[in-house]
């Protein structure tokens, strides 16, 4: 069985969200990576990261990509604060109040490139966002006009629903996916065939030993101890 883990691990893009939401985040994310278990490390920039930090991102020679952010919000926890119903219920009202009005989406995700840039001296390799909300529809337009204003070469865009491992959330994304596909075909979408969280995976083994054909991007939050020990124990 583990040659078929060995096997399939080539077709596995296994990123870990949230650098700079905290202390314990960061250092989960320097262990696994020292370890070889993580392809690509989502940034965000509003957080917390030492210069020290950077210059060991930028050594470790991961693809480093802007996990872009709408509420600014960092305490630890925040991301697990409510359900996924209750958090989309959440996003929409403070739509609706115009806290995030889309020209103020546009110029603030602008401003989070321009800080990554500062930060490690280069655009991002690769474009995501907490809770997913650049797949929103038009904050996806936004995110599609920004990568191609800042040459990024990859955008988070793989398919949520594949039976075993889907709820609600990768239900939401698949529909999501289906809106945003002409966009993203006439924008040339680089991305992974399927998208998964790890969270979402009570099985791992199985998971491996059955991918779908294609790329599959697996996302973690280290900081999460259940993520973490998945991470490290399987990948």
């Amino acid at each position: 069985m583990m040659e078929s883990y060995e096997s399939n691990r080539g077709r596995i893009i296994v990123t870990a969200d949230d650098f700079g939401l905290n202390a314990q985040s960061n250092d989960n994310i320097f262990f696994l990576l020292e370890l070889g278990k993580i392809n690509r490390v989502a940034v965000m920039v509003h957080g917390k990261i030492s210069p020290q930090e950077s210059e060991r991102l930028l050594r470790s020679r991961v693809k480093l990509d802007i996990h872009l952010d709408v509420l600014h919000e960092f305490e630890q926890g925040k991301k697990k604060r409510a359900g996924a119903f209750g958090r989309g219920l959440d996003f929409l009202w403070k739509i609706a109040k115009g806290e995030l009005a889309f020209k103020k989406v546009r110029a603030d995700w602008e401003n989070q490139i321009e800080m990554f840039h500062q930060i490690f001296g280069k655009n991002p390799d690769g474009i995501n966002s907490h809770e997913h909300v650049h797949l929103f529809p038009p904050f996806f337009k936004i995110a599609l006009s920004l990568r191609q204003k800042y040459a990024i070469p990859y955008i988070r865009f793989g398919d949520s629903f594949f039976l075993p491992h889907h709820n609600l959330v990768s239900y939401i994304l698949h529909i999501l996916r289906k809106i945003n596909l002409p966009a993203c075909t006439k924008n040339s979408c680089v991305s992974s065939g399927w998208l998964v969280s790890i969270d979402w995976i009570q099985d791992v083994e199985k998971f491996l030993a059955e991918l779908p054909q294609g790329t599959t991007e697996v996302v973690c939050h280290p900081e999460l101890n259940d993520d973490f020990v998945k991470i490290e124990k399987y990948f």
